[in-house]
């Protein structure tokens, strides 16, 4: 069987097409991604402007034409679309456009995906997660957590307003931002996990999924490290790339080799946030692993 998953995301619309066998282990077939920043202006406004929409529908039309094949193909929306109040407005264009219905996921259900895509990751690579496993996912319009205890018992999920987008458009005012900007921001991030986030179990992993981390992973050249698409990136690595982007003014970080152009704006936000959960977790370095909630979305609804 062939399925497909579409996620229209606060900063990106992705693809997803995988085929699998029953319950037999996943192969991944095709991976797409647009920049289409549906968030954009979301938490001043408390709305999706009609910009941001037609941006995204353009980008779900596209995908929906390439996942013609599959015998599935659903659709889901997070952060942006659980804050906007014209959430539905929007479903109702994709529908009349594709056929396709939207469900916007609940940030419990979100970061319960992304904690199943990150353990196939691990398991693919043959990394022992017995101790249990914290998975962080950074978005641009919210963060989720989700922690386990043992292998896959008392999985606890917490989602957070916390994302790339939303600390971007909410403290960064200069170009590059100011140190009382990027204080402030690092300040906002701090309070937001101090009650979410308990120090880990000694032997317990923490894994991140997600654009900011995948994108951080790769610029660092860590994939494949420790297993197949998993990478291990030290926190002083995070803290050191933190340190260059948010130096640099927008149209210098935009040329960075492996940062995407319509990823930069936001990329310092979301490495503060990287760098400030794994200092709440007592973590010298973290796991990133490749598959995220796009996977374990079909993971937890193939038929």
């Amino acid at each position: 069987m062939r399925l497909a998953v579409i996620s229209a995301g606060t900063n990106s619309c992705r693809l997803l097409i995988v085929r699998r066998e029953g319950r037999d282990p996943i192969e991944i077939e095709h991976h797409d991604i647009r920049g289409t920043r549906l968030g954009e202006g979301v938490t001043a406004s408390g709305k999706l402007s009609d910009e941001a929409m037609a941006r995204t529908l353009a980008a779900i039309v596209e995908f929906n034409r390439l996942a013609s094949q599959a015998e599935k193909t659903f659709l889901i929306g997070t952060g942006a679309l659980r804050q906007a109040a014209n959430a539905s407005a929007f479903a109702d264009q994709v529908k009349a456009k594709t056929g396709l219905t939207l469900r916007v996921l609940s940030g419990e259900e979100e970061a319960r995906a992304s904690f199943a895509g990150a353990m196939w990751s691990l398991d693919r690579a043959g990394i022992d997660r017995s101790n249990g496993a914290c998975v962080a996912d950074v978005g641009g319009g919210s963060t989720e957590l989700a922690l386990s205890d043992a292998r896959d018992a008392a999985i606890r999920a917490i989602s957070l307003t916390l994302g790339g987008v939303a600390l971007k458009e909410e403290f960064f005012k200069t170009d590059p931002p100011a140190a009382s900007e990027i204080a402030a921001c690092r300040t906002a991030i701090r309070i937001s996990l101090a009650n979410a986030l308990p120090a880990l179990g000694e032997n317990q992993s923490l894994v991140a999924v997600g654009g900011t981390a995948d994108t951080a992973a790769r610029m660092l050249q860590a994939y494949d490290a420790i297993g197949p698409g998993v990478a291990r990136i030290e926190r002083a690595d995070i803290a050191d790339l933190t340190d260059l982007t948010v130096a640099l003014p927008l149209a210098e970080r935009k040329r960075l080799r492996g940062l995407p152009p319509q990823r930069a704006d936001i990329f310092p936000a979301g490495l503060m946030i990287l760098d400030e959960i794994a200092r709440a977790a007592k973590r010298d370095a973290m796991m990133v692993a490749e598959s995220d909630l796009l996977l374990g979305y079909l993971l937890l609804n193939s038929p």
